[in-house]
């Protein structure tokens, strides 16, 4: 039994089987590619037609999975690459048996090797984006956070940044601003939002009326920019 099909102008379509599953159907998702899930009974050759006969929808919706993995930062893999702010991470295979690392001014390639499943690799490619992530927002941030600051008239204690998984930034009630490391990942009109978002946080502690408005005298397009937010998500 296959364990992938290769398709014209769409390439690797992974395969599942197992007793569960009771209907033969596609699913793809950002980051993890493109899979059918193959009931018991379902021979290769059916589960090739099948494919086949969703060419059209396949390869619309690799595209626009493409697009938002290349908008969002989501998605890395096998001949991917993500664009921060100073840097562009690309990961490509090579038939060396030792992983590599190539740095040419601001763009760093990672070489793994191609009989390695990728599942094995990737916390070490994610481990590196995240470090690529912090050392800019060191190198970034302190400076950004400190003009907003002055320029609205804010103060805060203290600032830091982690690796969070469920939200941009967070005010503590001492007003210590903790950022997340993947704002490196967005343009800077919203990197610049989720600041603001979080010094308003050092006068409003709450999202009542007067956070928002508040929000709009130093941001006047927040409502614009918030729901441009939405569309990124806080995975790598």
């Amino acid at each position: 039994m296959k364990r992938e099909f290769i398709l014209p102008d769409i390439g690797s379509v992974k395969a599942r089987r197992g007793d569960h599953i009771k209907v033969l159907s596609i699913r793809m998702a950002a980051g993890r590619g493109i899979w059918v899930n193959i009931p018991g009974g379902v021979s290769d050759r059916e589960a090739e037609a099948f494919l086949l006969s969703k060419r059209a929808w396949l390869i619309q919706h690799k595209e626009e999975l493409k697009e938002y993995e290349e908008k969002t930062g989501v998605g890395l893999g096998i001949n991917t690459e993500v664009k921060t702010k100073f840097h562009v991470l690309k990961v490509l295979a090579t038939a060396s048996e030792r992983p590599s690392c190539q740095q040419k001014g601001n763009e760093l390639v990672l070489f793994i090797p191609e009989k390695v499943a990728y599942e094995r690799a990737a916390p070490f490619v994610e481990n590196i984006l995240i470090e690529i992530y912090r050392d800019e927002c060191n190198f970034y941030l302190p400076k950004r956070v400190a003009k907003l600051a002055r320029a609205c008239g804010f103060t805060y204690r203290h600032l830091s940044f982690r690796n969070n998984l469920s939200n941009w930034g967070s005010c503590s009630m001492e007003n210590n601003i903790s950022l997340n490391v993947k704002l490196m990942k967005l343009p800077d009109a919203l990197i610049d939002y989720v600041i603001l978002h979080e010094l308003c946080h050092t006068v409003e502690k709450n999202h009542s009326a007067r956070f928002w408005a508040l929000m709009q005298r130093v941001c006047p397009r927040y409502a614009e920019l918030r729901a441009q937010l939405k569309t990124y998500n806080t995975r790598i």
